[in-house]
């Protein structure tokens, strides 16, 4: 599953890539400015074919990708006095080909010439010309086995207006909104608008699974809560999920019809705690061990098929199906306070409520010993915890109780929409609200950040939710691309856009050789941050797997 994993993670990352290259290759066309080179990927090249007068390649490391136009870049003029060059001439004596490869087998029959003057860049429309034959505008470079076309002034991209250059950096980013919105909209149509107004389940997993509830059972009542048609899958009175956290204990008795038969089962609700990193162990669960506070901290993911949690990489960390006895908590202020827990429904008050400021904890558990049979008691490190602030705003909530049944669906063209615009604008939320905390708050920071393979490890998460849970993660990706993008760094299209506003609100240039390398000391600056970010990747992931 690791390779299906990593395909998956490429052809999702070169899906956004790409789409958003695409944004500023389609605007540069538009306004007449060369593109010599289209790449999926960095580093050497492993295939590259052109077409038109742009390359198409491919390259080694699929982490970006880039849209490379004459003029981003001011350089030195690509001719200079004293060069020796080949010139290929048409029937009418004009240059249509500068050989900068002295030594190519093809053209050994051509006399080779100095340089004396060159104009390749002809202002104003001004004729092209080396030495005293003229060069067509569309003539190309030969170099090794490249051949790329000269960009005069107005195939330049420094030479285009303001509002050209702004829509050519805007491109990309507008892109990956585009294709995030088509992504979510795609996504709601498959799942059509959730029907609250029922108590016929549709989805089944987890503890109602085990218990033999089944799609399409209607749920009429659970402990002493009625669960009405009406309101069954909304809130308040009458409603599943009211039930369902009412009731104090784990233990739910649970009253359903299936084909006009009434049916009554026990379902074990199970805990999820987001905040402490761990939910409740259900895979054996049983009247006698209902109550046992028997942790899961690992669930379906990417690399060593597992996604594991603070919990689990903290010293001494948690495993599957050990059993939590007490919790030492400290707050901000690392005042600390020990709580024992008997049952679920009191580590679910401390998680909701003890802790909800953030912090940091000790879990003391007992493990089961294979070799004894005898259970040994143990304490993790101490680890951070996220407050309920933290949590909300990135669409999570501290502790939840659940049984594991979904409310079917209805088309509706206009609610379809409706629905994708919201999980665009829910998805642009959490970016903001991720950069913002970056900023403000002391319990986020670039520890907390991930590079390509935090970005592995979400996507085979994603993809073990099925065909819209990949759905919703590549209309993240893109919109979360697009909205960093937009930020105001000189090497990222926000620092151009920056420039650009700069200079229409001054009415004057900056000036290109400054602006060149300003971009490309912060180009390396992010390199460096991004292979920092990557080291912290490649240490989570030596604690995943060890």
């Amino acid at each position: 599953m690791v390779v299906v994993y990593i395909l998956i993670f490429i052809l999702v990352l070169g899906l956004v890539i790409c789409f958003h290259e695409l944004g500023h290759y389609f605007w540069a066309k538009k306004y007449g400015i060369l593109v010599n080179e289209f790449a999926f990927g960095m580093g050497p090249k492993l295939f590259s074919k052109k077409k038109g007068e742009t390359y198409w390649s491919i390259r080694a490391f699929p982490i970006g990708g880039f849209c490379a136009m004459s003029g981003e870049e001011v350089t030195d003029s690509m001719l200079n006095p004293g060069d020796k060059v080949k010139l290929v001439l048409d029937d009418e004596k004009k240059v249509t080909k500068i050989v900068m490869s002295l030594d190519l087998e093809e053209y050994k029959d051509i006399e080779t010439t100095t340089v004396e003057k060159a104009d390749l860049f002809g202002k104003d429309m001004a004729p092209l010309y080396i030495n005293n034959l003229e060069v067509k505008r569309d003539a190309v470079v030969v170099v090794g086995k490249t051949e790329n076309q000269i960009a005069p002034e107005e195939r330049n991209f420094f030479t285009k207006g303001v509002w050209k250059r702004f829509m050519v950096c805007l491109g990309g980013p507008l892109n990956n909104f585009i294709l995030g919105l088509f992504v979510f909209l795609l996504m709601a149509f498959i799942m059509g608008v959730p029907n609250y107004k029922t108590n016929k389940v549709n989805e089944v997993s987890g503890p109602a699974a085990v218990a033999g509830i089944q799609k399409n059972d209607s749920i009429i009542k659970i402990g002493d809560y009625e669960i009405t048609t009406e309101n069954g899958f909304g809130e308040g009175a009458g409603s599943i999920s009211n039930a369902v956290h009412s009731t104090t204990d784990r233990k739910l008795n649970i009253t359903y019809t299936r084909d006009n038969q009434e049916y009554n089962t026990v379902v074990y609700a199970s805990y999820v705690f987001n905040a402490l990193g761990f939910a409740s162990y259900s895979d054996d669960i049983n009247d006698s061990n209902y109550q046992e506070l028997k942790v899961m901290v690992q669930t379906k993911a990417a690399l060593g098929g597992t996604n594991k949690t603070k919990a689990y990489q903290a010293l001494n960390g948690l495993r599957n199906g050990d059993i939590i006895l007490k919790i030492t908590y400290y707050d901000n202020d690392n005042l600390s306070k020990t709580y024992e827990f008997n049952t679920w429904e009191e580590l679910y008050a401390f998680a909701l409520n003890d802790a909800k400021e953030g912090g940091s904890v000790e879990v003391t558990y007992k493990r089961l010993d294979t070799e004894s049979n005898t259970y040994k008691e143990y304490t993790t490190g101490k680890y951070n915890i996220y407050s309920e602030k933290v949590l909300s705003s990135q669409g999570y909530e501290a502790a939840y109780k659940q049984i594991g049944v979904g409310a079917p669906s209805k088309f509706s063209f206009f609610g379809s929409i409706w629905n994708g615009i919201k999980y665009f604008g829910k998805a642009a939320g959490t970016i903001f609200s991720t950069l913002w905390l970056l900023f403000t708050s002391k319990e986020v920071g670039i520890k907390d950040m991930g590079g390509f393979i935090t970005i592995l490890n979400q996507t085979a998460t994603y993809a073990a939710g099925g065909f819209t849970s990949l759905l919703y993660f590549i209309g993240l990706l893109s919109v979360n691309l697009g909205i960093v993008n937009l930020l105001p760094i000189p090497a990222l299209d926000g620092g151009r856009i920056l420039f650009l506003l700069i200079e229409g609100i001054f009415k004057k240039k900056i000036n290109p050789k400054v602006e060149t390398i300003i971009v490309n000391v912060v180009f390396w600056a992010l390199m460096a941050f991004i292979l920092f970010i990557l080291g912290q990747d490649i240490f989570r992931l030596i604690i995943q797997l060890r």
